[in-house]
């Protein structure tokens, strides 16, 4: 008998599939789900449908989102048949999912799921997966240069530091890998050419967990040629697939196809399930139908999607049915119920229920951090300008080791002026250096070395720094003089409003959550904004909020850049408001005059608690009977003078921002308490990063990507941002794609034509949308997943991101295409700022990445004005973080409170090799930021850091060891009042403070402790001692001598 799956060089016959066998009554991914756990972990109740089966699953669908959905459903019927999750095997359409699930086939996985596409794709043979594999064991000998070599021939890729799926990272005397099945980050620390230990990672904090005996690093590279994926699902194998999926089955396979049972064919059969409802959203019809389960006495399971749901779930029908409502209720991801009148079962969907946007889990979910540092200015990279604080702006051009003959080695910045003139800084220096950004966005011009020109500059913007503040500090007089409504604590209706919120709650949208409520309880106006990634959760902020407001008896506007925007946020708080007294009104100038007067009585009389609209909110004609909270969307759509005159209108109201990419401005404002900020970073489950690819233009690709996006089901965007000739555009496109229906919308359109536009797109009347920027706020349509955007360089970084953000809100992986004009074939011929703000978007791929974003345009457009429509040029000429922090220290001194004094640094120049080198710690940037953080450490924090230092690279080696050593050293000598070490050849000279109160008896025992080799000295208004060591190491020579010393 042959083996399966076959060995490289064996031949397996694919037949095309003719249907022989044709099973129906299997509705839906519950149903299919149900029919996979019948068969393969059947129960008297739920028995198998097909006798003698015992081998193995293949389903196969067309759509990867319906295996998805299966696969889910799968997880969630568990409980029904008393057992574990179903190791499944996924053949979808991420590369990483299908590798591991080919190792789980090795192991011996009974279900697979798979799309025809990814069953025609090349596949390595068992032989080859298991060859390609790296096996980690404890105690085994494998030299590390040897399990380099392996990782990389099994396609993983070398980083400093592991973050996703497939790559490896070599430090010191570790070696991390993060693997695919199962899919974990591993710490492997060597002994020599041993392996010493084996510790599971956190990939976001690098800290290890848990030991390990054994890892496994799977292959994490699909082959471009050889046989088909297909090959592995021959005999033992039952193919279930798709009516309409075009398949080749190996001959000793059996085959099924999923279709309506019919008379006529050779073998047919009924599985029996059929599908609930429907209940278009009515829940009377699905408890009715619940009801008239139970009376026929089926099993009912209600199905939820997390446990808030679930709770509010069992309070509505304890309601319903007075107490003993006729169900199971659990929890898990069951898009589509069912019921099988033959079983007796019945499983309902809450989702399906109230017509919920369904989110399924995803296994390859982003970790996220328990806790995340203070937003700050993004670290430095060679070639950035920086700022110091004596001599002024300078280019960093790295972080080297410079040893000095008769002195030690140690690491320092490297620091190019005008004139090519380079300072090496050493890395006790490095808090003098911060990193330079501009107003402007403009090349800045270096400084001499000659440090009368900087001391000039900084004078002119301590002046400047001194007029700001004046500014700021009545800005925050006025608002604490002017004391806010206090809104009161949560109350039941709050609670019962966020325990119906249909999704699991992100850590960070819990906390902006927090954050927000809690301003509003404070007696002072709220100022916050929130920044998070389109379809993060934002918009769920503002609805507690604006519940809360409502709560109060008080009034809520909600500004939206565009008609659009604010009509799609009036859908989405009526439907979750729905079930709650607040009423609700729409204001925008495509409205009639008579619904604008409706709803402007309703604002002023106090019958409209929720007012969502446009620019119009901000005309004259608008009166609040009593405003309580003001939320922008999309911020930086409006214009400064819009908002300010918003909130000058409305001094007294709490005022909420919402963004994905806040300008400049508001960045500012946050970094300088004038507003608070909260961060969205951890993205929803399902969620996947957006391929971003940026080149010049090319019709050959445009060609493609529209072809395969059409034949997945799925709708394309096309941004033309020059309205004369969008209808050029339109032509050009009919030509290239004549498969495609086309539509055109731009900002000159009547807003109902706009209107229809863009509904029928929402339909699915058309395929590409050609557009002007209109469609980039807030036009949320899961099945558009490719982005099209034609001279790509004139854009702002916030534009670009915010079209991105109008893709990938679901589980497709989405493709945005940047382009430049053909005539530019690389980005280095584009303007330094175009090239700039695409090499970001390149760059900040992954999920969360707005705020990175909105860093970046910090720099590339610049800072920005902290108050009012013009920057005076002072924080040009210093930068925006020595700007910031020349603002915070005159902000401190006029608001009293003191300067922590500046410690006096102890000078140590001692012949010894005291830095981390770079084999310990790959990375300038990790390097320098361990530099900052050791330099500021007292001792329990520097014996923190030496810990995890050793978790992170291995053991510490020498120079490592003395860089801790000597750092101790100057905290002791800094207490003992001495001023600085120096060694000269056998000899340490040691230098005490002028203020320095020595003990009197010390002296006369340093001459009896040393005598002869003692000698007193005075340098520079200092006295000292100059004592010969003999040849001791001159770091345990001065512990000893230092720990005599009386501070």
């Amino acid at each position: 008998m042959t083996s399966w799956p076959p060995q490289s060089g064996e031949e397996t016959k694919l037949s095309t599939s003719a249907g022989l066998l044709r099973v129906g009554g299997i509705p839906g991914s519950g149903a299919w789900a149900y029919l996979a756990r019948c068969l393969l972990t059947p129960r008297p109740e739920c028995p198998s449908p097909w006798e003698g089966f015992s081998g193995r699953l293949l389903l196969v669908r067309r759509d990867n989102s319906d295996l998805e959905d299966i696969r889910d459903a799968a997880a969630a019927l568990a409980p029904l048949f008393n057992a574990e999750t179903l190791a499944d095997a996924f053949f979808g359409e991420d590369p990483r999912t299908r590798l591991s699930s080919l190792e789980l086939l090795r192991g011996g996985a009974r279900l697979a799921m798979a799309t025809p596409e990814a069953l025609r794709r090349p596949a390595p043979d068992a032989l080859s997966l298991s060859d390609m594999a790296v096996e980690f064991r404890n105690g085994i000998r494998l030299p590390r240069d040897q399990a380099v070599d392996r990782l990389l021939r099994a396609g993983y890729r070398r980083v400093d530091f592991v973050e996703t799926p497939g790559e490896f990272a070599v430090r010191g005397a570790v070696l991390d890998f993060y693997g695919l099945e199962p899919v974990r980050a591993v710490r492997v620390l060597y002994d020599e050419d041993d392996v010493a230990s084996l510790r599971a990672v956190d990939p976001v904090s690098q800290q290890t967990l848990d030991l390990l005996s054994s890892a496994r690093a799977v292959c994490a590279s699909e082959p471009e040629t050889g046989e088909v994926l297909g090959r592995w699902f021959g005999e033992g194998w039952t193919w279930l697939v798709e009516e309409g999926a075009e398949v080749q089955v190996p001959e000793r396979a059996t085959m099924r196809r999923a279709g309506a049972a019919s008379a006529g064919l050779p073998e047919t059969g009924d599985f029996g399930v059929r599908p609930n409802g429907p209940y278009l959203g009515d829940a009377a019809r699905a408890w009715e139908e619940l009801r008239r389960f139970a009376g026929e006495g089926y099993r009912v399971a209600l199905f939820s999607l997390n446990h808030g749901e679930d709770g509010r779930m069992q309070e509505l029908l304890d309601a319903q049915f007075n107490g003993q409502p006729p169900c199971q209720f659990l929890v898990g991801p069951l898009r589509h119920g069912f019921h099988h009148p033959g079983h007796r079962l019945a499983a309902l969907s809450v989702s399906e229920i109230f017509s919920r946007n369904y989110r399924p889990s995803l296994r390859w979910r982003r970790f996220t951090g328990a806790t995340r540092g203070a937003l700050r200015l993004r670290e430095l990279r060679r070639g950035d300008y920086v700022v110091h604080q004596e001599y002024g702006l300078a280019r960093f051009k790295g972080l080297e080791p410079v040893a000095s003959p008769g002195h030690g080695t140690v690491d320092c910045l490297v620091l190019e002026f005008r004139g090519s003139d380079v300072l090496y800084l050493p890395m006790q220096e490095f808090g003098k250096v911060q990193r330079y950004s501009g107003s402007e966005g403009k090349r800045p011009r270096l400084s001499s070395l000659d440090t009368r020109r900087w001391e000039e500059v900084k004078r002119a913007v301590s002046e400047g720094v001194r007029e700001l503040a004046d500014a700021l500090l009545k800005v925050q007089a006025e608002r604490a003089a002017r004391p806010g409504f206090a809104f009161p604590p949560e109350g039941p209706m709050e609670r019962a409003f966020a325990a119906e919120f249909p999704y699991e709650e992100t850590p960070d949208q819990s906390r902006a959550i927090a954050d927000v409520l809690a301003d509003m309880e404070s007696p002072h106006p709220m100022d916050r904004v929130v920044v998070g990634d389109v379809g993060f959760g934002k918009t769920e902020v503002a609805m507690r909020a604006a519940f809360k407001c409502a709560s109060a008896f008080k009034q809520t506007a909600v500004l939206a850049p565009t008609t659009i925007l604010a009509e799609q946020h009036y859908r989405t708080f009526c439907a979750r408001f729905a079930d709650y007294p607040v009423r609700l009104g729409l204001l925008t100038r495509f409205q009639g005059k008579r619904d604008q007067a409706h709803v402007l009585k309703g604002m002023h009389e106090g019958t409209v608690d929720v007012v969502i609209g446009t620019a119009r909110l901000l005309q004259k004609d608008i009166r609040f009977k009593d405003l309580g909270l003001v939320v922008i969307d999309e911020e930086h759509r409006f214009g400064v003078r819009d908002k300010e005159r918003f909130k000058m209108l409305r001094r007294m109201v709490d005022c909420l921002a919402l963004s994905a990419t806040p300008i400049p401005r508001t960045l500012n404002q946050s970094f300088s308490g004038l507003r608070g900020i909260s961060l969205i970073q951890s993205p929803p489950q399902g969620r996947q990063p957006i391929v971003t690819r940026v080149g010049p233009y090319d019709e050959g690709m445009v060609a493609a990507a529209v072809a395969e996006e059409l034949g997945r089901g799925g709708q394309i965007y096309y941004v033309h941002n020059r309205v004369r000739t969008l209808e050029d555009c339109r032509r050009r496109l009919e030509k290239l794609i004549p498969q495609a229906r086309l539509a055109t919308i731009h900002g000159r359109m009547r807003g109902s034509d706009i209107e229809k536009t863009m509904w029928d797109f929402f339909n699915r009347k058309f395929d590409v949308l050609i557009a002007s920027t209109i469609i980039e706020s807030g036009l949320d349509i899961p099945s558009v997943n490719t982005l099209f955007v034609e001279n790509a360089q004139d854009f702002g970084l916030a534009q670009l991101y915010q079209l991105r953000g109008r893709i990938g809100r679901e589980r497709q992986r989405a493709v945005c295409y940047l382009f430049f004009p053909a005539g530019q074939e690389e980005l280095s011929s584009l303007t330094e700022q175009a090239r700039q703000r695409l090499e970001a978007l390149r760059e900040f791929t992954e999920l969360g990445s707005g705020v990175k974003l909105a860093m970046r345009d910090l720099e590339i457009r610049g800072a920005g004005e902290l108050l009012g429509p013009r920057q005076h040029g002072f924080l040009n000429a210093v930068g925006a973080e020595m700007y910031a922090d020349m603002l915070n220290a005159e902000l401190s001194r006029r608001q009293g409170r003191p300067e922590a004094p500046a410690q006096e640094q102890v000078q140590l120049d001692i012949q010894v090799k005291a830095y981390i080198p770079e084999d310990y710690l790959p990375g300038e940037m990790e390097r320098l930021e361990y530099y900052k953080r050791i330099l500021k450490a007292d001792h329990d924090e520097a014996q923190r850091l030496r810990r995890e230092l050793e978790d992170l690279c291995g053991p510490l080696p020498p120079p490592v060891s003395n860089l801790f050593r000597v750092l101790a050293i100057r905290a002791v000598a800094r207490r003992a009042q001495v001023g600085g070490v120096t060694q000269r050849e056998r000899t340490l000279e040691i230098l005490f403070r002028a203020d320095a109160d020595i003990a009197p008896g010390l002296t006369q025992s340093w001459l009896k402790t040393y005598a002869g080799r003692l000698r007193f000295c005075r340098r520079n208004d200092r006295d000292g001692v100059s004592i010969d060591i003999e040849g001791e190491d001159p770091l345990s020579w001065l512990e000893t001598f230092l720990s005599g010393v009386r501070s």
